[in-house]
């Protein structure tokens, strides 16, 4: 299953998110949590300790290439899903896992 969240600013989606993936969690699947937003919050939403969250690694561009398939051109992962996670994924209270795009790493970056 594969599920977006979408809407405007202070709606809700982090708060909508990180309840979603506990909960699906808690029906024992294997949960990826993926925050998009440029300031991300979805790690201490889901109780993640700030350092920890601190410490993680936003994806880089090194991990998609981009491919022409049937004369369109596409984006894939350039190295498997596995150590993707190996390398930029947090382990969040819950089993979930955290990937984060983006976050500001300096004052003023975001």
């Amino acid at each position: 299953m594969k599920l977006g969240v979408a809407g405007k600013g202070g709606s809700g989606k982090t708060t909508i998110s990180g309840t979603l993936a506990r909960s699906i969690v808690d029906l024992g699947h294997d949960v990826l949590a993926i925050d998009c937003d440029g300031s991300p919050n979805l790690g201490p939403t889901l109780g993640l300790d700030p350092a920890l969250f601190d410490a993680g690694r936003n994806l880089g561009h090194e991990i998609i290439e981009h491919v022409e398939i049937d004369g369109e051109s596409r984006l894939r992962l350039a190295m498997p899903l596995e150590d993707v996670l190996d390398a930029y994924a947090i382990d969040a209270p819950g089993n979930v896992r955290l990937l984060t795009m983006a976050r500001a790493t300096e004052p003023g970056g975001g």
